[in-house]
């Protein structure tokens, strides 16, 4: 594998995020928003251009790579086929993970990168920023936020009605949503969702949140997260129980700390559904 000094990618994402998203929050005019597969599913010119950016870079980072991003994708540009190959190297970009948020003025939104090799994720980057942190994972070495290395946070007895976690009800299957949603207020504490994944797993690292379970996994949305929560210790799985890997696009993830709670989440939301 080729040497890729994580900092110096880190530096490179803060600068793409300086020129052509930071200066565009709170700032967008209503040519630079446009929607993608439905209303509420936007893109703006930030995320286009921050992507054409990164896209560059890391293509002559490793030449021979190739570049997945989520608004090419949408696009058309290019597919996700790439992922189920088991050689060369892969970059997966979401420019601007949180678009709904940044594009409404809210200061909720990250860049998330990840880069893939043989099916396995190796290094991802999820940045915040306008919060300033950076976290870092290498498949192997551990997870850090902000330079300091973070692990999954634990509890000698758990309550989930006394624990945050995030699940977001809106993604839910419509088959599922009615029995979920009760199973959520009957069993569960604070469900949340910051609609922006990237801050979702940040505040797992943190401390700040438990659990995680999402029903859409686009690879831009959770291969960089779902490195940081296995370097950092967690238990990640497919909702049927399978490992998650780059090359699956359809299905759900559930994120815990160990295997005895994804367990009992599993058994009480989703272990019917299966």
């Amino acid at each position: 594998m080729p040497h890729i000094d994580p900092d110096k990618i880190s530096q490179y994402i803060k600068e793409v995020a300086a020129e052509r998203i930071i200066p565009r929050f709170q700032n967008l005019v209503e040519d630079e928003i446009n929607t993608k597969s439905g209303p509420s599913d936007l893109v703006t010119i930030a995320d286009i251009e921050a992507e054409e950016d990164l896209t560059k870079i890391f293509k002559d980072l490793i030449p021979g790579s190739i570049v997945i991003g989520e608004e090419a994708v949408s696009k058309g540009e290019v597919t996700i086929d790439a992922l189920t190959s088991e050689s060369g190297y892969i970059w997966v970009i979401d420019p601007v993970d949180g678009t709904h948020n940044f594009a409404h003025g809210k200061p909720i939104f990250a860049t998330m990168v990840a880069l893939v090799n043989r099916n396995e994720t190796v290094q991802s980057w999820i940045y915040n920023i306008p919060g300033e942190e950076v976290a870092i994972a290498e498949k192997g070495s551990g997870v850090t936020l902000n330079n300091t290395k973070k692990t999954y946070p634990q509890y000698d007895e758990v309550d989930l009605t006394k624990l945050r976690g995030f699940i977001s009800r809106k993604f839910l299957p419509s088959s599922m949503r009615v029995e979920v949603e009760k199973i959520l207020d009957d069993a569960f504490g604070e469900v949340d969702s910051y609609k922006c994944c990237g801050h979702d797993y940040l505040a797992i690292l943190r401390g700040d949140a438990y659990y995680a379970m999402y029903s859409k996994i686009h690879p831009w949305d959770h291969l960089p997260g779902a490195l940081m929560m296995e370097e950092a210790g967690g238990y990640l799985r497919q909702w049927n129980a399978s490992n998650y890997t780059a090359k699956d696009a359809k299905g759900g993830i559930l994120v815990t700390p160990d295997q005895r709670l994804w367990d009992e989440i599993h058994g009480k939301i989703l272990k019917q559904f299966m």
